[in-house]
């Protein structure tokens, strides 16, 4: 992986899965005809993530959340699409002019190597909800529908792993959240991955 020139702010947690995130933003992108508002797609992603872990109890990217004042979002995931980390990995999948996505190549199934089947379903399965939506709709619906989210004017709120399973009404949700903090804890101790 790329030497990570990133401020301190910007580094992503353990384990954080910057491949597979940028893989699934082309995926995204690609289904919008190849360019896609930022906000619809980090929205569209933070949904998938979400939806993955109610099914699975298990993260896809292994990212951190904020509520920030456009709604939740997967933290590292949306420092990939500005550009901040890992950009030459992010610059195969996508590019980046201002407020829009561009994916830099039509994938194909066997493109999105790092994405698994169980996951690429809840990817579709998110496209098919929301994918009729505007940016500001998708917005809107997280603001109104994910009660882990946090009102803010602008500044940038944690949300833990705990917070999305009470959120999503699971009963064990402190053992779930426990499970994965230990994943994350070894994923500190073996190299990540792109």
């Amino acid at each position: 992986m790329e030497a990570l020139t990133a401020p301190p702010w910007a580094q992503p947690c353990a384990g954080f899965r910057s491949r597979k995130a940028a893989q699934i933003c082309a995926y995204f992108a690609n289904r919008s005809g190849g360019v896609i508002e930022k906000l619809k797609l980090i929205k569209l992603i933070y949904l998938a993530e979400r939806q993955f872990l109610s099914a699975h109890h298990h993260p896809m990217l292994f990212d951190e959340f904020y509520s920030l004042p456009h709604g939740p979002v997967c933290s590292s995931t949306l420092n990939g699409i500005d550009g901040v980390i890992h950009e030459s990995l992010w610059d195969e999948y996508i590019a980046r002019n201002g407020n829009i996505v561009v994916a830099m190549k039509s994938v194909e199934r066997e493109d999105l190597d790092h994405v698994s089947d169980a996951e690429m379903e809840a990817l579709h399965d998110v496209w098919q909800k929301f994918s009729g939506m505007t940016a500001s709709q998708i917005r809107n619906y997280t603001h109104e529908n994910c009660p882990e989210y946090t009102e803010t004017d602008k500044a940038r709120i944690p949300i833990s792993y705990r917070q999305i399973f009470d959120a999503l009404g699971e009963e064990d949700a402190p053992e779930i959240a426990e499970g994965i903090s230990e994943l994350v804890k070894l994923e500190g101790v073996l190299e990540d991955d792109e």
